[in-house]
């Protein structure tokens, strides 16, 4: 087996103390966590031709994320280009099956690649027999296939490996096994070592990145995934939001429409019926901020009042509307609001909430996302009120309550979907134009 080549690594101290720890001095259980692009992947990744050295090809090899395609996209898509450019490995990897044979140093090992983030899937992994078990983004896990991989690792130089960034202090990770060491608990830590890493322990990063990504995350979640610390979500979900910063007044906005300043319109829209709906229309300026004009807010709003209110907006303004992304609980309704509107699409896209919620979290806070104070009333005052749950009083401490998310909704469904869909097309139109 090659030795690490010191010389050129650019990792820190820390990683090179990691990769020079010997499998078998290695505890049972080993979890690499910290902030985003600290390193932690790859350093596992680094390890798996010494770790297979030791552990030998007498049983299964596991790998597993949260989908076959999270490990293929996290893992498989470094580690095979590893090990063949640099160990001459011979990989062999069926997506359909999850099966793979890597032949390495003359020996041929069986792994798995699976998924373990749905609720029944412990079910596929049941009565099998390992010795290598390697967990990527392992809080994203059921905890259910937890403890199902932990049990099949019965011989004795079984060993599990796991990385992942950090969540609420409530999860069942922290709980049961990092606090705990941390702690000093015995008992943990005869089969658990854990490792911590931050931003800074990735000597690849430059200044400037590290820089732009912490103005991305503010509270809880820069704490996490910056600093790399387990913390609770508490408090306003956007509270980088700024009423003196993030509002213009109704004048403001109907000089900017008067003068073309905006490049686009377009609408989000959250279904409701007993509890409010709410629409809402935007603008995005020439440089790529984008400004709530307006806002249509209510209970016992039919599909013709959404459609009306729209078709309102559109002769006010006199401007092509690009879109409505619409809830899609509803799906009759936005087929009935695509036929009243006519030439305006209506897509049903409804983005995950905790990664909308960061996406928008992150245009608030490049000040990328202004609103009319004196038209989208329902929109400041959510802003305002729209939080997390206290610590105890919910099973996902990271999902925001039902409460005054109407319009949070609809701002969510609306910027995400064209900060995918749509915003890289108007910068290309643009830059040709220009």
């Amino acid at each position: 087996m090659s030795p690490i080549k010191w010389e050129n690594s650019q990792y820190s101290e820390k990683h090179r103390r990691f990769l020079a720890k010997k499998p078998q001095d290695t505890k049972f259980f080993t979890l690499c966590d910290g902030a985003v692009r600290s390193g932690k992947t790859l350093s596992i990744i680094y390890k798996i031709p010494q770790i297979f050295h030791y552990i030998g090809n007498n049983y299964l090899k596991v790998f597993s994320g949260f989908s076959k395609n999270t490990v293929r996209n996290n893992v498989l898509i470094e580690l095979i280009p590893y090990l063949e450019n640099y160990h001459s490995a011979k990989c062999s990897y069926n997506s359909a099956s999850g099966e793979l044979d890597i032949k390495l140093w003359g020996k041929v090992y069986n792994c798995l690649v699976t998924g373990g983030g749905k609720a029944d899937s412990d079910a596929k992994i049941q009565g099998g027999t390992w010795d290598f078990w390697y967990a990527n983004e392992l809080a994203k896990h059921n905890y259910a296939f937890y403890n199902m991989a932990l049990s099949r690792l019965t011989p004795e130089n079984a060993r599990a490996y796991a990385d992942c960034n950090p969540e609420s202090t409530n999860h069942w990770l922290y709980k049961e096994r990092i606090k705990p060491y941390l702690e000093g608990d015995e008992n943990v830590r005869a089969i658990f070592d854990y490792w911590h890493f931050t931003m800074e322990d990735n000597a690849n990063l430059s200044p400037v990145f590290i820089e732009n990504q912490k103005r991305l995350y503010k509270g809880a979640f820069e704490n996490r995934k910056i600093k790399g610390l387990w913390v609770a979500a508490d408090g306003l979900v956007y509270d980088t939001f700024n009423t003196d910063k993030h509002t213009v007044s109704r004048d403001v906005i109907l000089e900017k429409i008067r003068k073309n300043d905006f490049k686009d319109y377009f609408l989000g829209l959250d279904w409701g019926w007993n509890h409010p709906l709410c629409c809402g229309l935007y603008g995005l300026s020439g440089d790529g901020t984008y400004y709530k004009i307006s806002e249509f807010y209510g209970q016992k709003k039919t599909c013709k009042d959404v459609a009306d209110w729209i078709l309102g907006q559109q002769k006010k303004y006199g401007k092509f509307f690009r879109f409505v992304n619409a809830d899609n609980a509803r799906p009759e309704q936005n087929y009935e609001l695509e036929k009243r509107l006519g030439s305006i699409r209506v897509y049903s896209d409804k983005p995950q909430v905790l990664d909308s919620i960061e996406i928008l979290r992150s245009v608030i806070n490049y000040d990328r996302l202004i609103v009319n104070k004196d038209d989208c009333l329902q929109t400041l005052n959510e802003f305002q009120t729209y939080s997390y749950p206290e610590d105890g009083d919910s099973s996902d401490p990271d999902i925001p309550l039902k409460v005054n998310d109407d319009a949070m909704d609809e701002t969510r469904y609306a910027i995400t979907f064209y900060e995918s869909r749509f915003l890289h097309k108007i910068k290309d139109y643009a830059k040709a134009a220009g």
